[in-house]
């Protein structure tokens, strides 16, 4: 499910099927070019939206949240939620706050090469899906 007012007229009746709460994280840096800045957060939201749609029913797809890179606070997650998957950057550092967790976090790092490949995509979309997946089931086993 993403966060779009289509997707969620029926929040109420799905909210005990969607477990797992899907934050991709941005951190901004001066340092790079604009256009560098709209092909990688493109390439995290698609990442994003490709694993929700593999995993649809149990995911609720946020909208990026981005940060300062100099400034960069603890990420929260948000409440009611068993699972949290954090989705960066490899090269970014997300730090998750210990306080107002209330189920797992699982942070998911994307590679930066060959963001315009769609093989590479592919690949990416299909390892951190499975990953999720992966998680899931250590965690219902623990």
């Amino acid at each position: 499910m993403q966060w779009n007012v289509n997707e969620t007229e029926n929040w109420e009746e799905l909210r005990s099927f969607v477990d797992t709460a899907l934050l991709p994280i941005y951190l901004y840096r001066g340092s790079e070019e604009v256009s560098e800045h709209v092909l990688r957060m493109n390439y995290l939201l698609n990442v994003a939206a490709a694993i929700e749609q593999k995993l649809k029913g149990r995911v609720l797809l946020y909208p990026v949240h981005y940060h300062f890179a100099e400034e960069q606070p603890a990420q929260q997650t948000p409440p009611g939620f068993v699972h949290n998957v954090l989705l960066h950057f490899r090269s970014d550092r997300v730090r998750v706050a210990e306080l107002g967790t209330e189920g797992s976090v699982l942070t998911l790092p994307v590679g930066e090469e060959d963001l315009e490949s769609s093989l590479r995509f592919e690949v990416t979309v299909d390892v951190l899906y499975k990953e999720i997946i992966r998680h899931w089931q250590q965690r219902s086993t623990q």
